[in-house]
C-alpha cells in the first residue's frame, strides 16, 4: 500500500508540473493579446483625434484668415499672442497639395501632408510630447520600427474629407512560440472645415 501512495504521488507531481508550465504559457500568451489590445486602442484613439485636429486646420487657415470678418478681428487679437505653429495645429495649407510625384512618376503622398500627421499624430500619442517621447511609448507597446514603423502612405484628402491611415506592426509582448509580428491599419475619416 505505501509503495502505490509513494508511485501515485510522483505522478501528481508530474501531471501538475506539465499543468503549471500550460497554464504559465498560457497566461503570457493571454497577456500578449492583452497589449496588443492596448495598443489598439491607443493609436485608433491617436488617429482619431490626429484627423479630427488636422480637419478643424482648413477653417482655422481659411475662414479665419478673410480680412472683412468679425472672426478675424478676434483672431487677431487672440492670434497675436498665440499665433505660433504648435504640434497641434498648422498655419501651412497642407491640405491644398497631398501627393506628389515619386522618381518613377507614380503619385505617393506629399512630404509636407505626412509630416504635418506625423508631428500631429506624435502630440496627440505623447500628450504633447517630442519624437523621443513617442519612441518611448512605442517601443513600451512593441511598436516594430518605432516612429519610422508607422506608415500613413494611406493617407489622403478627397472630396472635402481627410482620409488618415496609418500601418504598424506588432510584436507579441512573450514571442515564446515565435509567432512573428502582427501587422494592423488603422484609420479615421474627417471632414474638413472649409
Amino acid at each position: 500500500m505505501r509503495r502505490k501512495l509513494i508511485k501515485e504521488s510522483g505522478l501528481l507531481s508530474l501531471e501538475a508540473s506539465i499543468a503549471v508550465t500550460i497554464f504559465i504559457f498560457l497566461m503570457l500568451f493571454m497577456y500578449s493579446i492583452f497589449v496588443i489590445f492596448e495598443v489598439r486602442n491607443e493609436i485608433g484613439h491617436t488617429v482619431l483625434s490626429t484627423a479630427n485636429s488636422m480637419s478643424i486646420d482648413a477653417f482655422e487657415n481659411s475662414k479665419l484668415g478673410d480680412s472683412d470678418t468679425l472672426g478675424q478681428i478676434f483672431y487677431n487679437i487672440y492670434g497675436s499672442a498665440t499665433n505660433s505653429d504648435t504640434d497641434f495645429t498648422d498655419y501651412k495649407c497642407w491640405y491644398d497639395s497631398t501627393t506628389e510625384k515619386d522618381a518613377n512618376g507614380n503619385e505617393k503622398i506629399s512630404s509636407e501632408f505626412e509630416s504635418v500627421i506625423r508631428a500631429r499624430f506624435i502630440a496627440y500619442l505623447t500628450g504633447g510630447g517630442s519624437a523621443d517621447d513617442a519612441e518611448t511609448v512605442l517601443k513600451r507597446y512593441h511598436v516594430v520600427g518605432g516612429v519610422e514603423g508607422l506608415d500613413f502612405s494611406g493617407s489622403s484628402v478627397s472630396d472635402g474629407k481627410l482620409y488618415l491611415s496609418v500601418k504598424y506592426e506588432i510584436e507579441y509582448e512573450f514571442n515564446v512560440f515565435n509567432l512573428g509580428k502582427v501587422k494592423f491599419e488603422q484609420s479615421a475619416c474627417s471632414k474638413l472645415w472649409k
